[in-house]
This record gives structure tokens, C-alpha cells and sequence, in this order.
């Protein structure tokens, strides 16, 4: 958002600070940063509080996939073997996701997360 609200404002920046002075003094791009920040701040307040059942659910979702591979192997070298070469298969749609997710969660909304998933946990 810091990067499209400097191009937005036609600005040519050296330093972060003047691109946050140049923010700050347009009214529109100034609400648009703090609700953005606002809305991290919930994603990661309410990621922490549901965050030990996302976790669980994973582990279940893991458990079932290594019992599923070592039932159809037959052994567990076989197993290991078959969920070696489905890992290959899903490791670059894994690394896709997250630079997706990283490219997206960037500036204010990134920043009011981290605030959040830090309160959500603190607040316990």
C-alpha cells in the first residue's frame, strides 16, 4: 500500500520518511494506511486466537496423509519413498502460495498483523 500510495501521490521519494510525510499530509491516503492497519491488526488478533486449532487440524490432516501413504505402500520405506515423491510435486505450489501471501500482506496491513497476532496472543 506505502509503495501504490507514493505513485498514487506522484511522489519521488529518497527516504521513508518523506514518503510517510507525503502520506500523512493527503488525507485520503492517510485514512486508506490506518484502515489498512486497522484490518491487520483484526487478521492477526483473531489468527492468535484461533491459531492452536488451525495447528490441530493440520497435525490431523498430516497424521491422515502418512497413515494413507504407509497403508497403500505397504511398508515404510515404500511410504516414505511415495511421500517423498508427492512432497516434490507440492513443494512448488507451497512456495507459490507463500509468495503470493507475502507479496500481498505488505506495508500497514503486514504491520497491524504482526501488532494483532502479537495481542491476540498476549491477551490469553
Amino acid at each position: 500500500m506505502i509503495f501504490a500510495a507514493a505513485a498514487a501521490l506522484n511522489a519521488s521519494t529518497t527516504s521513508f520518511a518523506e514518503l510517510i510525510t507525503k502520506i500523512m499530509s493527503n488525507p485520503t491516503a492517510a485514512v486508506a494506511v490506518a484502515i489498512q492497519f486497522l484490518l491487520g491488526l483484526a487478521a492477526g488478533y483473531y489468527t492468535a486466537k484461533i491459531a492452536k486449532y488451525v495447528v490441530g487440524l493440520v497435525i490431523v490432516f498430516i497424521i491422515g496423509a502418512l497413515i494413507g501413504a504407509w497403508g497403500t505402500a505397504g511398508s515404510v520405506e515404500s511410504a516414505v519413498k511415495e511421500i517423498t515423491r508427492n512432497w516434490e510435486q507440492i513443494k512448488p505450489l507451497i512456495w507459490q502460495l507463500v509468495q503470493v501471501v507475502g507479496t500481498i500482506l505488505v506495508g500497514p496491513t503486514a504491520l497491524g498483523f504482526f501488532v494483532g497476532l502479537a495481542l491476540g496472543v498476549l491477551r490469553r
